[in-house]
């Protein structure tokens, strides 16, 4: 029987393989890994929804959907938290960013 992380598509004798990154399995036995939940990624074997987390750009909880962030936030790491608001003097005019951009010379924010 497979493991948790793993599955076999194919009853009878064969090897189990590992969920492929962005998806999981939490049952043994299994014949198909799980998705991760929208704007979420997991590494190869993945064993719980836990280990789908939020791509850079985009806020939430690990397991759960994640949300990109708005105009003028951003998040530069992987997994969950909140998008963090941009700094003086720099801006972000795009959804889902990793950074904010340094306003022009001669301007502000």
């Amino acid at each position: 029987a497979c493991g948790v992380g793993t599955f076999k598509e194919t009853n009878g004798s064969g090897t189990c393989a590992h969920c492929a990154a962005g998806t999981y399995q939490n049952t043994t036995e299994a014949s198909a890994c799980m998705g991760c939940p929208s704007n979420t990624n997991s590494l190869m074997g993945s064993d719980d929804i836990a280990d789908c987390i939020c791509h850079i750009g985009f806020q939430g909880s690990d397991g759960a959907a994640c949300s990109a962030c708005g105009v003028g936030t951003f998040k530069g790491v992987n997994g969950s938290g909140t998008c963090s608001n941009c700094a003086a003097g720099t801006y972000q005019d795009t959804t889902a960013a990793s950074a904010c951009e340094g306003c022009p010379a001669n301007t502000n924010s």
